[in-house]
């Protein structure tokens, strides 16, 4: 339990002797008491300030303790509230109601200050492990930043409150610009530093409730409620000259600095069409013109050709076999490095991973070729989509390019070159499993 914090705890009770008992024992034990003698009078109290845990009690005239707990638990605001109920009534069937309505916790009354204080301990520990739980899931575990599940959280919550107020937003896509020559030439510590500057640098330039996020290996995306396009523009162009100017020192060691720029592409949304995978696609279509006509650059979406996709996979490919496989030899065609940072350098865990990858993906190959053959466009969609996903979580990251370009391409329906981009997918998810297969094979 964190012991520098001041937790605020609302005791609810009819009973003005049992709430001037309550706020007494608490308060000596270094709580801020807050207390209500109605459940009307305690939703006052959490409107007004962020409440850590709650004592309840059972039955009290007006709105009962277990139909107060039965909202709480109904509202996103309050329901992760620890609940501990109070009641002088041992009432079995009681009990088990409140905890099956989501209590932590049953405390009769009178009550005993030293159990009712180490249940409340309890309870608040179990509390901060699960926001520290839910913490690791939502944010990047190298940048601090959201990760893309919480990004996408955030963002649709941020179109539902724009399609209410018909104001306007901008999502803005970010790729740092030959990313991939930063770790070929000065190794992945200087690649995650760039990183983790990066993040740094976002976080000081856009507004505090803008929503930031990295979207893939080197991608980031910042999605922009209420902004016309202008103001946009002018936020991310004042971002695009910090990194430009950000002098990174790669050690302590060395007097050695490198500094990277970055590309950027913009697509504005407004009204109730609003749709994240539309906003996403649109500004993917923008980004890869900043990258086409030069880099370092800002480009917003218009109906662009689907020339850009084309040329960018095949920009990818004459990369890659210029500087070859950048993966180790532990799993060809996967950054090792990058997969079990994804999972917090748990190499037991990426390996569980990568068999289910194995095990859920060996057929992607046929299964997209098929679907272009049939002209299945929905299927292509969906398994394209997907690969891309997961090829970015096991660190797969030329996987991840192919199938990125063929997913411009698909949300174009630019079906003339599906199959041409399909090709350095399919070699390249053969040389990812063949991998994965070998190191199960020796594994047995």
């Amino acid at each position: 339990m964190n012991t520098n914090k001041t937790y605020k705890i609302l005791a609810v009770d009819d009973a003005k002797d049992t709430l001037m008992l309550l706020d007494f024992d608490l308060a000596e034990e270094g709580y801020q008491v807050f207390t209500a003698e109605s459940g009307e009078l305690a939703f006052d109290v959490l409107e007004e300030q962020a409440i850590d845990l709650i004592l309840l009690d059972m039955y009290m005239p007006g709105i009962s303790g277990l139909a107060m707990l039965q909202k709480l638990k109904s509202l996103p605001a309050f329901m992760s509230i620890p609940v501990i109920m109070l009641s002088a009534s041992d009432d079995e069937d009681q009990i088990v109601a409140a905890l099956e309505f989501g209590a932590d916790d049953y405390v009769t009354k009178p009550y005993i200050p030293k159990v009712l204080l180490a249940r409340i301990r309890t309870s608040l520990r179990l509390l901060e492990k699960t926001l520290e739980l839910e913490s690791l899931a939502n944010t990047d575990f190298l940048t601090a930043i959201s990760n893309r599940g919480s990004f996408e959280d955030l963002a649709n919550r941020a179109i539902s409150q724009a399609k209410r107020t018909n104001f306007p937003l901008v999502m803005a896509m970010f790729d740092i610009d030959f990313f991939k020559a930063v770790n070929d030439n000065y190794g992945h510590d200087a690649g995650d530093k760039v990183l983790i500057d990066f993040a740094i640098v976002m976080c000081e330039c856009f507004r505090d409730y803008d929503i930031i996020g990295r979207v893939g290996g080197e991608e980031f995306a910042v999605f922009m409620p209420d902004t016309s396009a202008e103001d946009a523009f002018i936020a991310c162009e004042r971002f695009r000259l910090a990194i430009e100017g950000n002098k990174i020192k790669l050690d302590d060691a060395s007097e050695e600095i490198i500094s990277v720029t970055v590309s950027i592409g913009l697509s504005l949304g407004q009204g109730n069409d609003l749709n994240l995978e539309e906003l996403f696609k649109k500004s993917d279509i923008s980004l890869y013109e900043a990258k086409r006509n030069g880099r370092n650059q800002i480009k917003c979406y218009e109906e662009a050709t689907p020339v850009a996709v084309v040329e960018h996979v095949e920009e990818t490919q004459s990369h890659v076999e210029e500087v070859g496989d950048s993966s180790n030899e532990k799993y060809p065609g996967i950054d090792f490095q990058i997969g079990v940072g994804n999972v917090l350098g748990d190499e037991d865990l990426f390996d569980e991973i990568l068999v289910m990858f194995y095990e859920d993906h060996s057929k992607d190959s046929e299964k997209i070729q098929q679907a272009i053959s049939s002209e299945d466009q929905a299927a292509c969609k969906h398994l394209v989509h997907t690969l891309k996903g997961v090829s970015c979580s096991v660190g797969a990251m030329q996987l991840f390019e192919f199938t990125k370009a063929l997913d411009i391409a698909i949300n174009l329906e630019d079906k003339v070159n599906y199959q041409r981009l399909y090709e350095p997918v399919a070699k390249e998810i053969l040389k990812v499993l063949g991998g994965i297969e070998s190191k199960l094979q020796a594994k047995l």
